[in-house]
């Protein structure tokens, strides 16, 4: 399981690496020409998300939890639809109950966010996208609990790094009217769904019958009560987590949106290592919950928190180190160097404060326990939104920035303690001392060489000394004694696609 784990995670990687490498290029160059256009892309795309766990009423961490189950009973071929007919009833019911509560609600929501006019005017097309969004994750998670993360994120997240700026610079130069850009956006991800539901039908065979009978009466009640649990844990993730932008977008502008956006977005690069781990351990940790396999799961969490820190503290020291360059060769004025820098530190060490802690949220989700999981992530949702609203009208973009970083460290915190005193679970920190230290060195070797070059070559000439001095004190400190193993492991798999 180790093995799949790393070879997914490696693959995911890389071709995250080279989406975040062509929307590195789109935010410098690109995204910029048109701030409020970009701006309002974020907003749409987070409002929806907010609806994804509401609409799908957590049919998602189901697929995770009840996948073996299914393969026990050899009736996996009829999960596809057994999910997708939950989800078409839940989304119903869910829309129902939401569009009510909206126009109930509307008159004191218009009267707290002083931008709610831009939820109001584009509703129907939001919550169009949030159906979208919900099929999409679906067959995503059907993919995921079949060990296969790379095609998946490939057609979903890497699609869109080149779709979007090529439609802003569609409309930028005049060739598609801005009164367009909504419905692109919606056919665009209405394409990306049919083609992630067509990979999955490559990828296995599926019966068209839902087949619900596959459970029993006491399974079912296990399902309903799972559901419940996953909907309340995506609303309190996305809520504790992803709040941000979207009360950026009510409560200042679409173009502080775009600000912030573009920070979080390079910021995202640090996500890569612990995306790609927690996604392909799910399944892993799941049947290693279902077959009691505690050492596993130890395994597990370790080398996560381990190789997770070391990729996001490299990612943290290149990123932070060519923020100057990367202001200098955006067309315009973005904004001042210090609240760019501020807001990049604050999620970043929100980020790192993830990384340490390794796939806690994974290992409490598909435990007996899962329930606290969703206790933790609804005390911070609540939590989190005061903050954001009281820090964002003090202190604009940076109080949502700190607002999410607080968010991070209580919550990593929480989940920490719990999986070490309710399943003994422990981290050796003694690897993440040395990771630390040796970020500190490199971080006081960029403090001292002056970059004075063009900006591109400040850029290249940073990412070759911190890749040449953090990978050389990995290789002398060896964190988790398996750091030269996989470097060897890595130069004999790149000699082997070599000719001859």
């Amino acid at each position: 399981m180790l093995g799949i784990i790393q070879r997914q995670s490696i693959k995911f990687s890389i071709i995250n690496f080279i989406g975040t490498f062509i929307g590195f290029l789109s935010v410098v160059f690109i995204y910029s020409l048109d701030n409020e256009l970009y701006g309002y892309f974020q907003s749409l795309h987070s409002y929806a998300t907010l609806l994804v766990p509401i609409l799908g009423l957590g049919v998602q961490g189901a697929i995770v939890k009840y996948f073996p189950l299914f393969v026990q009973k050899n009736r996996e071929k009829h999960f596809l639809m057994f999910t997708l007919a939950i989800a078409t009833a839940s989304a119903v019911f869910a829309s129902l109950v939401v569009c009510g509560l909206y126009y109930l609600f509307y008159p004191f929501l218009n009267t707290i966010f002083a931008n709610f006019k831009l939820i109001e005017d584009n509703k129907y097309s939001i919550l169009l996208l949030s159906y979208i969004f919900l099929y999409s994750s679906i067959f995503l998670f059907h993919a995921t609990v079949r060990f296969r993360i790379v095609i998946p994120d490939l057609i979903n997240s890497i699609g869109l790094k080149l779709f979007l700026p090529c439609l802003i610079l569609l409309i930028y130069f005049g060739y598609i009217q801005r009164s367009f850009f909504v419905i692109s956006v919606v056919i665009y991800f209405l394409l990306v769904g049919i083609s992630l539901f067509a990979y999955l039908l490559k990828l296995d065979r599926h019966s068209w019958q839902p087949e619900f009978r596959s459970l029993d009466r006491s399974e079912y009640n296990g399902l309903l009560a799972f559901m419940v649990f996953s909907v309340l844990n995506g609303l309190g993730a996305t809520f504790a987590l992803k709040i941000d932008i979207a009360m950026i977008g009510a409560m200042i502008s679409k173009e502080a949106v775009t600000i912030y956006s573009i920070i979080m977005t390079i910021s995202n690069v640090m996500d890569i290592p612990s995306k790609a781990i927690n996604q392909i351990a799910g399944p892993v940790i799941s049947k290693s919950w279902a077959d009691g396999d505690h050492n596993n799961i130890q395994d597990v969490y370790q080398k996560s928190s381990v190789f997770g820190l070391i990729g996001g503290v490299f990612l943290f020291l290149l990123l932070f180190s060519i923020w100057s360059d990367v202001l200098e060769l955006m067309p315009g004025k973005f904004t001042d160097y210090h609240t760019v820098i501020w807001i990049f530190t604050l999620l970043g060490i929100a980020k790192i404060t993830d990384l340490i802690t390794g796939v806690n949220s994974v290992i409490i989700s598909y435990s007996a326990d899962y329930r606290f999981h969703m206790y933790f992530l609804v005390l911070l949702g609540v939590i989190n939104v005061l903050l954001n609203y009281f820090l964002i009208q003090h202190f604009g973009a940076i109080g949502a920035a700190i607002a999410t970083c607080i968010s991070y460290v209580v919550f990593n915190l929480l989940k920490h303690l719990f999986v070490q005193k309710r399943f003994g679970f422990v981290l050796d920190f003694g690897s993440h001392f040395k990771i630390l230290l040796a970020g500190s060195i490199v971080f006081t070797i960029l403090y001292v060489i002056p970059f004075q070059l063009h900006p591109v070559l400040n850029v290249i000439l940073k990412t070759i000394i911190i890749s040449a001095a953090f990978g050389g004190l990995m290789w002398i400190f060896n964190p988790g004694d398996e750091i030269r193993n996989t470097f060897r492991e890595a130069i004999r798999n790149f000699r082997s696609y070599l000719p001859g």
